[in-house]
């Protein structure tokens, strides 16, 4: 019989082994590490990438299109590919997907790095899909802390990677060094989660019961997706833009790094303190109106008082960016079960990745017009605004359909 790491089988929440628990809570870790990482060192160095001829100019304008895309792709199929093969395989040839495509990056020549990126997304949108309901299916009575633990180094690794990537690149002396050798926590990650689930439970875990058929969506899951959908489009935007914004502004073009630095590290801790809200109704609420009153409020100052108190607005703006791992702590508690909360995370992802789009490409539409910021700056409070109203609403739905769905502490 395989053993059981831990979650929710036939009904019962079982605990873990110390040992089984520090095993998959580092390949649960390490999976997270690589979401964010592949993402954000291809993007801090693709000025690099081009002037050592790695990149072609036009090869590099798709690289920051392909996340977005396939994240928004994944969503939709990842719950099928899931049912089809089994989680455990789909997480594992997912995540061979991410170390092949991180390692192709090694090679400096356009295809490659391309090729390669497109690889290791397409593994990532099908991880970003499964670590929400992984993290119920495994962790047992110790879902609150693991999720708490994923959605920071998410943050973390995003600002690990910017941070990183070309003081590495100087010191190997090559960018396309740089890009490459971050695979290797990709293939760590790999080994590390095959340890973890081998003999293990985990496809019976997140297993819908055949008998079930087709059944509804859980009651939340479309606020769910539409409060994924403004936070997504909102963090899009403020990462791709808000340097070129504050130097429009009249802001140095040093003094504008510093300022999305400011909101990435801000985020970190911003994060672990919404988590902490979502297990209870009430906290829910503080959660999704706190983080979307400081999103609104930051980009109002940059709009209205750009260089009054830029900084200022940053960690305001930071604050704002909890709400991505407060929506995956709340797909990861969502539906009757882990096989429930698979399913609500791929619509939330690939109907909210899909929605977002529309901010990073509206963004640059228009700089692209050469149009003011102003309107855009003022879409995005009028989103946050948005996002507010539907967090509330998602507040007050319950939290699935099914007869085993514990509703929420008020």
């Amino acid at each position: 019989m395989a053993r059981v790491v831990a979650g929710e089988f036939n009904g019962q929440v079982t605990t873990p082994s110390r040992r089984d628990f520090a095993l998959m809570l580092t390949a649960l870790l390490l999976l997270a590490v690589n979401l964010r990482l592949a993402v954000t060192t291809a993007s801090v160095l693709l000025p690099l990438l081009i002037d050592e001829g790695a990149l072609t100019p036009q090869a590099a304008i798709v690289i920051p299109a392909v996340p977005t895309a396939l994240f928004a792709v994944g969503g939709v199929l990842t719950p099928w590919l899931s049912r089809r093969i089994g989680a455990v395989a789909a997480v594992t040839w997912a995540s061979v997907a991410v170390a092949i495509g991180m390692l192709a990056r090694f090679v400096p020549h356009s295809i490659a790095i391309v090729g390669g990126t497109v690889l290791a997304m397409s593994g990532i949108a099908v991880v970003n899909v499964m670590l929400p309901a992984l993290v119920r299916a495994t962790s047992g009575t110790r879902m609150r802390s693991v999720t708490t633990a994923y959605t920071t180094v998410l943050s973390a690794s995003s600002a690990i990677g910017a941070a990183a990537g070309v003081p590495v690149a100087h010191a190997l002396g090559s960018a396309t060094l740089s890009l490459g050798s971050w695979a290797l926590l990709a293939v760590v990650a790999l080994g590390v989660w095959i340890a973890a689930v081998s003999g293990r439970g985990i496809n019976d875990a997140l297993a819908a019961p055949a008998s079930q058929g087709r059944v509804p969506l859980p009651r939340g899951t479309w606020p769910l997706t539409g409060f994924f959908a403004l936070q997504a489009l909102l963090a899009f935007v403020v990462m791709g833009w808000l340097p070129t914004i504050a130097v429009d502004s009249g802001i140095t073009p040093a003094r504008a790094g510093v300022l999305l630095g400011i909101v990435i590290m801000v985020s970190i801790p911003a994060g672990m303190a919404a988590v902490s809200m979502a297990h209870t109704l009430r906290g829910i609420r503080i959660g999704v109106v706190g983080v979307s009153v400081s999103a609104a409020a930051g980009l109002l100052g940059l709009w209205l008082a750009p260089t009054a108190a830029p900084e200022l607005w940053s960690v305001l703006i930071g604050a704002g960016m909890a709400a991505f791992p407060l929506t995956l702590a709340l797909i990861a508690r969502s539906g009757s079960g882990a096989a429930e909360a698979t399913r609500v995370s791929g619509v939330a992802q690939g109907v909210g990745y899909a929605i977002s789009t529309i901010g990073p490409l509206g963004a640059g539409a228009w700089y692209g017009a050469g149009g003011e910021w102003g309107p855009v700056l003022v879409a995005l409070v009028v989103g946050a605004v948005l996002q507010a109203l539907i967090g509330l609403a998602l507040a007050s739905a319950p939290k699935a359909s099914g007869p085993k769905a514990a509703a929420p502490r008020a």
